[in-house]
């Protein structure tokens, strides 16, 4: 009985890893605990926002759990050009709100899940006269999608669980305008998530991958990279736990319309979590990451200013009666990325410096 469950896990897994071998950005975080812990959550399973990491750990918590997470994000970027000027695009606040629920059915080892979360956002409007020597120049960028994920997760054994998910991903909206074209319009695509969850009384592992899709909007394709995810999260006492992560997002093959390829790169993020219970109703959390930077000097977006991040990360969840409470807050501080082309051929050479504050509250509870 336990043979052909231990060759699907097995399997599960040599996909993780196969992804990992065959391998900041527009991503933004859609729960209020992973912004309290820099993102350290894939091998956590307590809050049930992160059903949008992992959906395997959702099998281990009985009965229904829903939780609403909206987090605030303002990005800031500055572009000091060769010439000696600096300008700043306008980037407005984006309001993310997310919902997660899931379900243990009590007389399976199964469960369900269902979270609907904004996991990419873009929003820049350069001023006119930006880059005066560029042929097509990024005037306004404007990019909004949703992601309705489904997925099931199965009890392979005791303490080891499967999860799979379906990804509909809806953009809201979809504006790519340059100096010599204005695009936009709406669509949608698929993609799909696998995830394996690994506990015992003192640690945890979780993997997860997160394929690659394909959205017809904006008068052309956006291409949203892959991504896989493995985590380790150890509990020193019932009260103090620490997570790292690694995570590998396929950013070569990202692509917005008005442009063949962004030219990225693949990139690299480690996160370190902690968490620490004061108390039974109140739960303290810090975390610190570094993400490698996507883009080069030789292929550089102007419409997704990236650079290499270092995030700090703190939040506090406080339990009231049947309902639990999460704030948290993180800032990203961005290195800067140096454009130098040719003859300066792109109009766009210069230094780019990027940085983010993000805020957020969530409510959730067990039923």
């Amino acid at each position: 009985m336990l043979d052909w469950k231990l060759r699907i896990a097995l399997a599960a897994l040599g996909l993780g890893f196969v992804a990992q071998a065959q391998a900041a950005d527009f991503s933004v975080p859609t729960s209020v605990v992973g912004l309290s812990e820099a993102g350290a959550t894939v091998a956590d399973g307590g809050p049930v926002s992160s059903f949008g990491d992992n959906p395997a750990d959702m099998v281990f918590f009985p009965g229904t759990r829903m939780g609403l997470d909206i987090i605030a994000s303002k990005p800031s970027y500055t572009f000091d050009a060769a010439g000696g000027s600096s300008v700043s695009p306008s980037s407005k606040l984006n309001i993310l709100p997310n919902l997660f629920v899931t379900h243990r059915f009590d007389s399976l080892p199964l469960a369900v899940g269902l979270g609907i979360t904004e996991p990419y956002r873009i929003n820049t409007t350069w001023p006119a006269g930006s880059f005066p020597g560029a042929a097509n120049a990024p005037v306004k960028t404007d990019l909004q999608l949703i992601d309705v994920n489904s997925g099931v997760a199965y009890l392979l054994l005791p303490n080891l669980s499967i999860g799979v998910g379906v990804d509909y991903y809806q953009s809201i909206s979809a504006t790519f305008d340059t100096t010599q074209r204005a695009a936009s319009g709406t669509g949608g695509g698929v993609g799909g998530n696998i995830g394996l969850f690994y506990t015992t009384e003192t640690w945890n592992a979780g993997l997860s991958y997160r394929s690659q899709a394909n959205i017809s909007a904006g008068g052309g394709t956006i291409t949203l990279p892959s991504r896989a995810q493995a985590g380790v999260r150890y509990r020193f006492t019932p009260a103090l736990a620490t997570e790292l992560d690694v995570d590998w997002t396929d950013w070569s093959s990202a692509k917005l319309p008005n442009t063949p390829s962004l030219g990225w790169k693949s990139a690299l993020a480690y996160r370190l979590g902690l968490s620490y219970h004061l108390n039974q109703d109140l739960e303290l959390r810090g975390g610190l990451a570094h993400e490698s930077n996507p883009a080069t000097s030789s292929s550089y977006e102007a419409r997704v200013p990236a650079a290499a991040s270092n995030i700090v990360a703190l939040g506090a969840g406080v339990e009231l009666g049947n309902w639990h409470w999460d704030l948290g807050a993180s800032y990203a501080l961005s290195g800067s990325t140096t454009v130098n082309t040719v003859n300066n051929a792109g109009g766009l050479d210069g230094t780019y410096k990027a940085s983010a504050f993000s805020f957020g509250a969530a409510l959730s509870r067990h039923f």
